[in-house]
């Protein structure tokens, strides 16, 4: 029987036995503090808080003291001037100036040496403005952008979940792939080593052999392939979970999901309040409607009105100076309008286009997400009724499969049908251990399309 090969190693159950045992619950907080693309979006919702705080801070109390001094070149008189310079600008719209100046003359004749001057002005747009929008707008899109980066965090560590569970999953449904290949290989051995010796007894034919050996290299074929595979998932998960490059670690079968889906009308009723990307598409058409309530009052003429109470005065000292003399109460208007408002009317229009399409746009969402979740419960009904059929149909080709071998080992057929026999368990299994990770992740298909994705939940896993 020339051109025989020699056997080939079989893997060990475990490529990583005795490795630290990585729960799935340690997978996804490893990832949810390590995962690249997660810190860099923590470290965007950072940078938008505090731009939030910055601008935040334009409608707090400004206050800026200042002093300067000049020397007369012909004269060498010296002035000094200090002072504090006040603003206050109101979300509702009104501004609110004031200053307190004091210049000091050392060389004054009549010791005189101080000159105060202070006022107040209360600043009110009447008409172009006039909606508190306006004034409010920078703060608003500061606090937009943080919100929508809060979203955009959001989304990502859910979607963190589902990839860490599905490279999880992945090393899970390969390494018991690879047990059952191992198990083939030493099935198929077994098949050869039994066909050789009835070929030596003479009680069955050079094919049996050339059948059984011919069966045993594609077991061992498919068995190289789905160690590689292994290693495939073994380093998406590294890579997923944070994990340092070629970290050893062993796994198990994670037994149940920490939450259960909720029914299909539960899911579609709740759907656009509890995923980010639908509150994220709502804010967006609130945007909208803010952007139109703005080009129309910037349409409007300007017309502003002002109130200013000022006072002078000198003095010995810089509180002399300040006493209120001569104070002034001043009030008025000031109004301005653009002949060409082409510019303005433009806005106007391109605003309320843009409302009414990111209204299309929202309403478009919501149907898709309503597909989403129709389509992830469909999938999930039906893994399920194919995993009752796999758990079946292994039962039976398990049958077969021992009925096959025992009737060949009793000459009352060739290997033939062994061969058959083998290859349709191996097939039966691969299918009863697709669909039984298929179903779990399925489930968390369901629980995000559904918006019940709850990450705290799937972190207090052990």
């Amino acid at each position: 029987m020339g051109g025989q090969a020699p056997p080939a190693p079989i893997p060990p159950a475990s490529p990583d036995k005795g490795a630290p045992l990585l729960t799935i619950g340690t997978a996804l907080r490893f990832a949810l503090s390590r995962n690249p693309e997660l810190r860099n979006s923590a470290d965007r919702l950072l940078s938008t808080r505090w731009n939030e705080r910055a601008v935040r801070s334009t409608f707090l109390p400004q206050v800026t003291p200042f002093f300067a001094f000049e020397k007369s070149d012909e004269t060498g008189d010296r002035t000094d001037t200090y002072g504090v310079l006040l603003s206050q600008q109101f979300l509702f719209g009104t501004a609110l100036e004031g200053q307190a100046v004091v210049d000091r003359r050392p060389q004054a004749v009549g010791g005189e040496a101080y000159d105060g001057d202070y006022r107040l002005t209360l600043r009110q747009p009447l008409l172009r403005g006039a909606d508190p929008a306006v004034t409010a707008e920078p703060l608003r899109l500061a606090r937009r952008s943080s919100s929508a980066d809060a979203r955009a965090l959001e989304v990502t560590r859910r979607r963190t979940v589902l990839l860490v569970y599905q490279a999880y999953l992945g090393v899970a449904r390969q390494q018991e792939a690879l047990k059952l290949a191992a198990d083939r290989v030493q099935r198929s051995r077994e098949l050869t080593e039994f066909s050789r010796a009835r070929f030596s007894a003479g009680s069955v034919s050079r094919l049996d052999v050339l059948r059984a050996e011919q069966q045993e290299a594609s077991t061992v074929v498919a068995m190289n392939d789905t160690e590689n595979l292994l290693d495939d998932f073994r380093d998406l998960l590294r890579r997923t979970a944070g994990l340092v490059e070629n970290e050893s670690f062993s796994i198990e079968m994670p037994p149940d999901l920490p939450l259960e889906e909720p029914d299909l009308e539960s899911a579609i009723q709740d759907r656009m309040d509890r995923r980010p990307e639908a509150v994220e598409a709502r804010d967006e058409v609130t945007d909208a409607d803010f952007a139109l309530r703005i080009a129309k009052s910037l349409e409007l003429p300007s017309v502003n009105g002002f109130l200013t109470y000022e006072a002078s005065g000198s003095g010995r000292s810089a509180g002399d100076a300040l006493h209120p003399r001569n104070p002034a109460l001043v009030f008025g208007l000031s109004s301005q309008y653009g002949l060409n408002n082409t510019i303005l009317h433009a806005r106007k229009r391109q605003a309320e286009i843009d409302l009414g399409a990111r209204k299309r746009n929202f309403d478009v969402l919501a149907d898709d997400f309503s597909r989403e979740v129709r389509r992830a419960y469909r999938r999930l009904d039906a893994l399920k009724r194919n995993h009752a059929i796999a758990v079946e149909n292994e039962n039976v080709a398990l049958l077969q499969a021992e009925v096959a071998r025992l009737r060949f080992e009793k000459g009352l057929s060739d290997n033939f049908n062994v061969v058959d026999a083998e290859n349709l368990l191996n097939s039966a299994r691969l299918l009863e251990l697709d669909s039984r990770v298929s179903i779990l992740l399925a489930r968390l298909d369901c629980l995000y399309s559904s918006g019940r994705l709850d990450v705290n939940a799937f972190l207090s896993l052990p």
